[in-house]
């Protein structure tokens, strides 16, 4: 049985595979036509039609989280919001609007005022210039030190990719400064101090983002219901965490500087308008690191195991297939590529739905779309072209037809 399944022609075809790929990932898509081809292709994954096709369409509102709307305000109206939510005793407040330089010095005494009451504050920051030599951000900005001496901050920056979808974030960063936290990790310290130890413990750079709610199933106020002294805002916020940024309701004019593409778009192809401001991320991500639920990445070394295996087995059934039936090998073989192709969208889409665990079966996939195609070109190079060198080879590498 081991003698029929290690096949050296299998071995060969297998390798031929993935040089191939290989070398199709070397090729960079510079040409101007083929940009958006290219760009589209690295923007898709497998698992944003599972976000935005398959997750249950029911709003279901999260309790815990309430975003407030600063809008584009004077921060003589920001102090005046903080002090009317503070009132109500959120049990966090996370202030994602940057102060990186002082303005006008009686607006920024009262908002310094406001930060000073708060003793749950987290105040945004942005982290700059990385050195990958020491592994290591220069720099904390984005907030003046003016601010930042009475309030604890977060740095609100996403890792940067190749694609425009928001799918990571960082929970903690090593700067000059000593290590830095991202500014959703700093938020949930406060509610649950022991949800973001079991965070990171998972010791992962990079935590991909469990989204499970839109804009539409957090709480929202706008300024106005804020600075209304006729509301009772205790009800409403206290023990909460309460997010402050832009989040408009409205349709219109609105800076799409803080608005980004997430998977939960319903048009994961083709993408014209981001769907999601940074605000509503940093709640979903907060969401995920209080209920624990994290996506779990297939390991990347067992994920080209696999794709390796899938291959390989795949040239045994094609060369079993060609012995057995060769009157109807090339129609089968091309069924079979489709057949697999679609179970294998159904797996990996099955896995993330049901376990929240993330396969990357990018080589898997194109070795099964090129193994075939692959296969016929190394028979018809050794039969027409080198098939004195070929026979001169050891038997084991001759493929050997059953009679």
């Amino acid at each position: 049985m081991w003698r029929k399944l290690i096949q050296p022609y299998a071995v060969i075809i297998t390798i031929y595979v993935f040089i191939l790929i290989w070398l199709l990932s070397l090729i960079s898509l510079n040409l101007h036509f083929l940009n958006p081809f290219s760009h589209g292709i690295k923007d898709y994954e497998i698992t944003d039609i599972v976000y935005s096709r398959m997750r249950n369409e029911q709003i279901k509102m999260e309790g815990r989280i309430v975003i407030v709307n600063t809008g584009q305000p004077e921060r003589a109206q920001i102090a005046q919001m903080l002090d009317r939510i503070n009132a109500a005793q959120p049990k966090a407040i996370g202030l994602d609007v940057l102060f990186s330089r002082r303005k006008n010095p009686a607006a920024d005494s009262l908002l310094l005022a406001s930060i000073i009451k708060c003793e749950n504050l987290i105040l945004a920051s942005e982290l700059e210039n990385y050195r990958e030599d020491i592994a290591q951000f220069q720099a904390i900005s984005g907030v003046d030190s003016f601010f930042n001496q009475y309030a604890r901050t977060g740095y609100v920056n996403f890792p940067s990719t190749e694609t425009r979808t928001i799918r990571y974030f960082s929970p903690a960063e090593n700067t000059a400064e000593g290590p830095a936290y991202s500014f959703a990790t700093e938020i949930a310290r406060l509610y649950d101090p022991a949800a973001v130890e079991k965070l990171l413990k998972r010791k992962k750079d990079l935590e991909a983002i469990h989204y499970t709610s839109t804009a539409d199933s957090y709480i929202q106020f706008e300024p106005e219901t804020i600075l209304d002294t006729t509301v009772d805002l205790r009800p409403l916020l206290s023990g909460k965490i309460v997010l402050m940024g832009y989040s408009s309701t409205e349709g219109g004019d609105c800076p799409l500087l803080d608005k980004f593409y997430t998977p939960l778009n319903p048009r994961y192809t083709g993408r014209t308008d981001p769907d999601m401001y940074g605000i509503a991320i940093h709640a979903n991500i907060i969401q995920m690191i209080l209920d624990g639920k994290f996506i779990n990445k297939v390991p990347r070394w067992l994920s080209f195991a696999l794709a390796l295996l899938c291959c390989y087995f795949n040239v045994l059934l094609v060369d079993w297939i060609e012995d057995r039936y060769p009157r109807i090998y090339h129609p089968v073989t091309r069924v079979i590529q489709v057949i697999e192709l679609i179970l294998l969208f159904f797996i990996i889409s099955l896995l993330f739905y049901a376990f929240r665990v993330k396969l990357d079966f990018t080589y898997g996939t194109l070795g099964l779309a090129l193994y075939y195609d692959v296969l016929l070109s190394y028979e018809s190079f050794s039969k027409r072209r080198h098939q004195r060198l070929i026979n001169k080879l050891p038997r084991i590498f001759r493929k050997e037809k059953s009679e």
